[in-house]
């Protein structure tokens, strides 16, 4: 008896679901196929479609076939190690993984995909066994989650989803995974941001009218916007083991790929862990909110392969944030120049430091300078900020012996009232001075100056041309709604301005050390752009001795 012919009726992202299935069953025909995928073969026949009117490309059944064979491993794997596991596969459409994998008894397997997927979907496949379900909603729909149990490891599948998400949607998604199920897995398929763009011009979804929205850079960074998420794997698709077995033109195609490093991650597969961890809720604005930049930006420095500053305080601190730092646009590509500037500041403070000596670390923000320095017994340090960036600094870091805390305005007139003033000072700034008005920054050194008998001040400092650019310009600064005022432009103009302050050195980040990991054609564009006075002022470190 002939099964019955099911038509297809789906539009948009709804119709890319046909291109891997048709790719599945392809490579099911094959002498040697990669996932032996034998539903998609049989499906194949029961739906009256005409599949060549896709124009899926030899890459792009490529890609699908081993993107879906690695994602298969991950999950038995994950099935062998959690037999109790409950298992999201998110967008399902009408891939078989259910039904090529062995599902153990006591695991719990959902397929989740829009109504009209679902209701084909079950017509097309056989009834399941016990321990398997299948959804009718959107991913992005909050109410679907309420019908899974939670309390057992979790594996979340997504394959061919997150590019078709807005970054919005699918961070929304990330994070209500984490936060429900608590302990688990995730895998799924992502482009960068260039793939995004150039996916315009794909003739696959150019005929099925679907399109990309969300393209992931640096994965790392997904693991400080969703706090308990940790990068395992990151596999670009040419490299999957796979392709020994594709043709010799696929082959060809993913060695010419492997040669260039954007074509190379174009597309990947990420595999995260996840454990939700309580956190705190953080609401920042102006120019308070930008410390949350410079930490994130400091653990995501951490997080890479070869860390610049290596701030593993920030990165636990970021985990223990209730706060979305997508909010500021910035990712790895920002990170070198705040790891620049805290590695030029750490280096002259641990220069300086001395036993019997005060130091004040003036808008400390979330930094952890105290425990990256290790200040030597006999020096006291006081870390100062307004009073609820102390209050959630307390709870951050742990207290020890010799580090104070102070919640107040820098700028207020009796800030250094309970700070003893017999002791020689290190006054410590950063990304300090340019949120303060000329004279709230002038009054603030003459009040240190006149406090103590001696000591130095070390800051890093904007020129007035790099507080216009910066005000336009800096993500940080622009998506926090905070503003740059006061701009240096002769460091020894605060000489006159500060009695007995005499400038040490005026070093300028285009002299970085760590500008040596750079690619040489950045490096000279630094060092040309570092021998225009205008350019080396914009921003620089400057150290004072009073």
């Amino acid at each position: 008896m002939t099964e019955r012919t099911e038509q297809i009726r789906l539009t948009g992202a709804q119709q890319t679901l046909l291109g891997p299935l048709h790719a599945r069953a392809l490579d099911n025909r094959r002498p040697d196929p990669v996932l032996s995928d034998e539903t998609a073969d049989r499906l194949l026949d029961r739906i009256d479609f005409d599949f060549r009117s896709l124009r899926l490309g030899s890459g792009d059944r490529m890609t699908v076939v081993l993107r879906a064979k690695q994602l298969d491993d991950w999950a038995a794997h994950y099935l062998a190690q959690h037999p109790d596991a409950v298992v999201l596969h998110l967008a399902c459409g009408l891939d078989s993984r259910a039904f090529r994998l062995a599902i153990p008894a006591d695991a719990h397997w959902y397929d989740i995909d829009l109504p009209d997927v679902i209701e084909l979907r079950n017509r097309l496949y056989p009834q399941a066994q016990a321990n398997y379900r299948t959804i009718a909603a959107s991913v992005t729909d909050r109410d679907w989650l309420d019908e899974i149990p939670t309390g057992r490891p979790t594996l979340v599948i997504a394959e061919g989803l997150t590019m078709y998400l807005t970054e919005a949607d699918g961070m929304d998604l990330l994070r209500r995974l984490v936060e429900r199920f608590e302990v688990g897995e995730m895998t799924f398929d992502a482009v960068l941001p260039w793939t995004v763009r150039a996916a315009r011009y794909s003739r696959f979804l150019q005929r099925t009218g679907a399109e990309f929205h969300w393209g992931i850079g640096d994965p790392h960074a997904l693991e400080l916007r969703v706090p308990g998420l940790r990068l395992r794997q990151e596999l670009p698709m040419m490299d999957l083991p796979g392709l020994a077995k594709m043709d010799a033109t696929d082959r060809a195609i993913a060695k010419f790929m492997n040669a260039f490093p954007p074509l190379r991650k174009a597309m990947r597969l990420l595999r995260y862990s996840f454990e939700h961890k309580q956190q705190e809720k953080v609401e920042l604005t102006g120019a308070q909110a930008t410390m949350l930049a410079t930490l994130y930006l400091r653990a995501l420095d951490n997080r890479s392969a070869e860390p610049m500053l290596g701030d593993r305080y920030a990165d636990e601190a970021v985990q223990r944030i209730d706060f979305d730092f997508g909010k500021f646009k910035m990712g790895a590509r920002n990170a070198g120049s705040v790891a620049m500037r805290a590695n030029a500041l750490d280096r002259w403070v641990e220069e300086r430091l001395r036993p019997g000596m005060t130091v004040l670390h003036l808008g400390c923000g979330l930094d952890s300078r105290f425990e990256r320095t290790d200040p030597p017994e006999g020096v006291e340090w006081y870390d100062i900020d307004q009073p609820d960036v102390i209050e959630l600094r307390r709870r951050l870091f742990p207290e020890r012996p010799h580090h104070h805390t102070i919640g107040s305005s820098v700028t207020a007139p009796d800030l250094l009232d309970d700070i003893p003033g017999d002791r020689p000072v290190l006054a410590v700034a950063e990304g300090l001075t340019m949120y303060l008005s000329e004279v709230d920054g002038i009054a603030l050194l003459r009040r240190i100056t006149e406090h103590f008998p001696g000591g130095e001040l070390l800051f890093d400092a904007f020129s007035s041309l790099g507080v216009r650019v910066s005000n336009r310009l800096n993500p940080a600064v622009v998506h926090a709604g905070a503003h740059l005022h006061w701009g240096i432009d002769d460091p020894q103009s605060l000489e006159s301005s500060v009695p007995g302050l005499r400038l040490v050195t005026e070093w300028s980040f285009t002299d970085a050390p760590e500008l040596d990991r750079y690619p040489q054609p950045v490096r000279a564009a630094i060092g040309a752009s570092g021998r225009i006075t205008a350019v080396r002022r914009m921003g620089r470190m400057l150290r004072y001795r009073f």
